[in-house]
């Protein structure tokens, strides 16, 4: 350092250390044992990073960051490995002889992890010491080891040889010569080591923008249900984001309900006709048949009048397929976006989501437009006695098998919540007795600023570029739809920064959507090395390394875990409004659910439940996943109003 005019400098220091140790991190090395002649007292059983730290203290006239400590197998596999990066083996024949190369990690039972790879430092020299190699030593041999200053130690490097090609035949195996010793590995590792801490804290500083604290989903609680009281409030609701919009269902089925019962179910990309058949009196004893069609985007985003000539032609093929042509059924219609409801067969569109644009619909009543539309077919003819939300669907549903069913959620492509209020709260509607179900949408939860201090730079971004931007702001951060939109976006921004890809982004990674919500899922739900992971990315155009694969896996699952945590904040407003509009020490519910994302997102679900858990210490909230979804709900909602219209004509 003094001869280098260096001594004022603090320096990262890595350490080459050519002895057997046992390493619990980078920079701590136990001696495990002397080899090659050395015996110095003392040291054996010791840190020997803690040691030279002491020295250098001692020493008090410059001081050195230690970093990292390193075999010499170690240091010479990296400065090799600078030069050619399939090196991946390190070896030394010298004055003592060992190896080492890289291992993936699920085969190391000493180390926490199953993901990525970690240099192996055999100690080969060792190989013997347990007497399986005395059937090949020779007399000479053990001379030379029972005249050494540890015998019966390290035979195997008293006797190696070069025969590696001949005993691998089908490997191509290369042997480069270290040029400059394992001192510049040594150094290298220290480089890559502090470049990659840097690189680590960087990502850590973006991400931590989306890890919540139990108070700040305490936070998104409480915010919530003042919401909640603004869309039930008449002087407040037309200002409110959380609309809490009547649904005119009070009454559940009974087991009575009997006939047949088409159903509708429009809530996405993809579109359900349903036959519900019921029997009298069988409380369970439900028939469905059902088939599903895709709505081209043309539509979805084209006329209305194009939307639900569609819809009636998709109608029209079902009864086909069902041999039902002729027939009149009640019709229940799950339709999945925002409406104001004046009857239980009235459904006001106030606005379109989850990417539908079709024109001349909104402020429209779409019972209307489905019977003219079916009025145009001139094919048939059916009674819509019901239009519900697929949240209050698949509440039905699930109430049907559980009488404590009385809140319904929808995580997929979109999100939504409804629940069962008490009347006395719902000022839109007269009366006091008896409780209604409401449709919460809660999707729009944050349009107006109140979640500002949750969204990330990333958020901003899809927000801004999507369909309805500065609408659906809390669905924008939990939904299917945009998930894999939020993933891309920080990826892109990691790579711009050095911090992934070695900074080289594909073309389709910039292409927006391209990383579905799916992919999520299939890449939380690997543990096969990473192949998954590294599948997908490949797919994507991405060249990807271990460490790329693994922060990408650590990207989806951060992401992932923030819309579970936020959804189960929601939903603990939802069930400690139930809770107190009863006055209850303690309540028993249980919630229904569907949607994609929550059915097979490996961790979503059980993020979800232990959030709900925290932050509701006085409710025991059960969910009851939709096994039929929200299309049945629709049916049982027409069975109910058709059995209490039949007792009314009575």
């Amino acid at each position: 350092m003094e001869k280098l005019n260096m001594k004022d400098k603090k320096l990262p220091l890595g350490f080459t250390f050519s002895f057997p140790c046992h390493q619990t991190k980078l920079d701590e090395s136990i001696l495990v044992t002397w080899t090659k002649g050395f015996k110095s007292s003392g040291v054996e059983g010791k840190d020997v990073v803690a040691m030279i730290r002491k020295a250098i203290k001692k020493r008090g006239d410059f001081d050195i960051d230690l970093v990292a400590v390193v075999n010499d197998t170690v240091g010479t596999m990296m400065t090799c490995g600078y030069d050619d990066h399939n090196c991946e083996v390190g070896l030394i024949v010298g004055t003592g002889t060992n190896a080492c190369y890289m291992e993936e990690m699920r085969h190391i039972d000493l180390v926490e992890g199953d993901e990525g790879r970690m240099c192996i430092n055999m100690e080969w020299g060792a190989f013997g010491d347990d007497g399986v190699l005395n059937d090949i030593r020779t007399e000479f041999d053990r001379e030379i080891d029972m005249g050494s200053l540890n015998p019966g130690k390290q035979l195997f490097a008293r006797r190696l040889q070069k025969t590696v090609r001949k005993l691998l035949p089908d490997c191509d195996i290369r042997f480069v010569r270290s040029e400059d010793g394992s001192g510049k590995g040594a150094a290298m590792v220290t480089a890559v080591a502090y470049r990659l801490a840097a690189q680590h804290k960087a990502r850590q500083k973006t991400l931590e923008a989306l890890k919540l604290s139990h108070e700040q989903l305490l936070e998104v609680k409480n915010r919530m249900r003042i919401e909640m009281e603004r869309g039930l409030s008449k002087a407040s609701h037309p200002d409110a984001t959380v609309k809490m919009l009547p649904t005119y269902v009070c009454a559940t089925p009974d087991g009575t309900e009997k006939g047949d019962f088409l159903a509708l179910d429009l809530g996405g990309t993809n579109f359900r006709v349903l036959l519900v058949r019921m029997r009298n009196g069988i409380r369970r004893g439900v028939e469905m048949h059902n088939k599903i069609y895709s709505i081209p985007q043309e539509i979805m985003q084209g006329t209305g009048e194009e939307l639900f000539d569609h819809i009636v032609h998709c109608i029209s093929d079902f009864l086909e397929y069902m041999g039902m042509k002729g027939v009149s059924l009640p019709l229940g219609f799950t339709f999945s976006f925002p409406c104001q409801q004046n009857n239980l067969d009235e459904g006001i569109l106030l606005k379109w989501t989850k990417g539908f644009k079709a024109t001349g619909c909104e402020g429209e009543d779409v019972v209307n437009l489905l019977k003219e539309a079916i009025h145009r077919r001139e094919e048939f003819d059916l009674d819509v006695v019901a239009v519900v939300n697929d949240t209050v669907g698949t509440m039905m549903t699930c109430g049907y098998e559980d009488p404590y069913c009385e809140v319904g959620l929808i995580v997929g492509t979109g999100s939504n919540a409804c629940y069962m209020e008490e009347m006395r709260n719902v000022e839109l509607v007269e009366g006091e007795e008896g409780r209604m179900c409401i449709n919460m949408e809660w999707g729009a939860f944050g349009d107006n600023g109140c979640l500002d201090d949750f969204q990330t730079e990333f958020d901003v971004a899809v927000d801004e570029l999507s369909l309805n931007a500065g609408k659906q702001r809390f669905e924008k951060m939990i939904s299917g739809m945009y998930l894999g939109e939020i993933v891309r976006n920080i990826l892109i921004d990691f790579t711009k920064r050095g911090l992934l890809f070695r900074g080289r982004i594909s073309e389709r990674l910039k292409t927006r959507g391209i990383f579905e919500t799916k992919f999520l899922s299939q890449i939380e739900s690997d543990c096969l090395a990473l192949l998954q992971v590294r599948s997908i990315l490949q797919h994507l155009g991405l060249e990807s390394t271990c460490d790329d694969s693994i922060i990408v896996k650590e990207v989806c699952t951060v992401v992932a875990r923030r819309a579970a945590q936020l959804c189960g904040a929601g939903m603990a407003a939802v069930v400690d409004k139930i809770r107190e509009n009863r006055k209850l020490d303690f309540l028993k519910v249980t919630v229904g659910v569907d949607g994609t994302l929550y059915k097979l997102h490996p961790h979503f679900s059980s993020i979800m439940h232990e959030t709900v858990k925290q932050l509701t210490p006085k409710c025991e909230v059960t969910f009851l996943q939709s096994e039929d979804g929200s299309g049945k709900g629709a049916a049982l909602i027409t069975a109910v109003a058709c059995r209490i219209r039949e007792a009314g004509q009575r």
